[in-house]
């Protein structure tokens, strides 16, 4: 079944006619992409309980949202993988910035109407490790491109490796292996086996 909100070939236009000057092509970029921004900012909020009891979805969707178009005002992704990846680098610039924020306050439970995901709560005799997911959110800037790639489009777009591999036009045991590696990179990096 084809995902409307990724037209690849209208994502790809909007895009080509950013980069040659057309100001509009950002605002259908951002429209053609918004829901699928949102449904991401809320899942990726929900992991952050802190951030959560403090920020709602629109407000990570909003920040990022805005950083996403400072960017493009000088950065030109020539194609819609380049695109999501440069959104989930502003998303995750955003949460880093937001659990640092948040480190110190008080957790509690932050209940949307209608939200059918309640937050994660920690275990009663541990807070939220806040500073294990900025080091996580962190580690992700040190992965090699390709490796970054995938991780992204898993962690941060929820995408499925088959989906993946179908993007990059490779094997699907390819996108295993970098998914792999970037797992281990993670573990290695911020020296915690709980990742």
């Amino acid at each position: 079944m084809a995902d409307t909100t990724f037209d690849s070939i209208n994502l790809q236009d909007c895009l080509t006619r950013w980069r040659s000057g057309d100001r509009e092509a950002a605002d259908e970029l951002l429209r053609a992409t918004g829901k699928r921004l949102e449904k991401l900012a809320r899942r990726m909020t929900r992991s952050f309980p802190n951030v959560r009891a403090q920020a709602d979805t629109g407000d990570v969707l909003q920040n990022s949202t805005i950083r996403l178009l400072r960017s493009l005002r000088t950065m030109h992704p020539e194609t819609t993988r380049d695109f999501f990846n440069l959104a989930a680098v502003h998303i995750r610039r955003e949460l880093i910035d937001l659990a640092r924020r948040c480190r110190g306050k008080a957790w509690l439970p932050f209940d949307v109407p209608g939200d059918s995901h309640p937050p994660v709560e920690p275990a009663a005799d541990a807070p939220p490790d806040f500073d294990l997911w900025v080091r996580f959110h962190e580690a992700v800037d040190e992965l090699p491109v390709e490796e970054r790639e995938v991780v992204g489009l898993v962690f941060y777009h929820g995408w499925t490796q088959i989906r993946i591999a179908q993007l990059f036009q490779v094997d699907e045991r390819t996108i295993r292996r970098r998914w792999s590696r970037a797992c281990e990179r993670i573990r290695e990096i911020i020296g915690d086996d709980r990742v």
